[in-house]
């Protein structure tokens, strides 16, 4: 008799215990993430984005910031190059130009 009750209780509490967890992991997904370029002045980097919904590309000068609201985080990577074009392996595509070599997980707060 009491195994049965104490699983009723535990039954009856495990959804409000894994709320917070899921709820956790939405706003993680939902938070925005703003991209740097930190070239030398003059330069405009390529970002590429890689996400679930699909590849978001776009110039940005040096020094400047361009925030993506509504990118999930869960997954996303992003690639930096300059003067772009953004390569599929992150690597340069010519001598003199410059990439970060590597897809990196896009992070809540500031990518660059």
């Amino acid at each position: 008799m009491k195994i049965k009750i104490l699983t009723v209780v535990v039954c009856a509490a495990l959804p409000a215990l894994l709320a917070p967890a899921a709820s956790a992991q939405q706003l993680l997904a939902q938070q925005e993430s703003a991209f740097l370029c930190m070239a030398p002045p003059g330069h405009v980097c390529q970002f590429g984005v890689q996400t679930a919904t699909g590849p978001v590309n776009f110039p940005l000068p040096s020094g400047e910031r361009k925030a993506l609201p509504g990118v999930s985080l869960a997954g996303a990577k992003y690639c930096v190059c300059d003067p772009g074009p953004v390569t599929t392996d992150c690597k340069e595509p010519r001598l003199g130009y410059w990439c970060l070599g590597r897809w990196l997980d896009v992070v809540p707060g500031l990518n660059q």
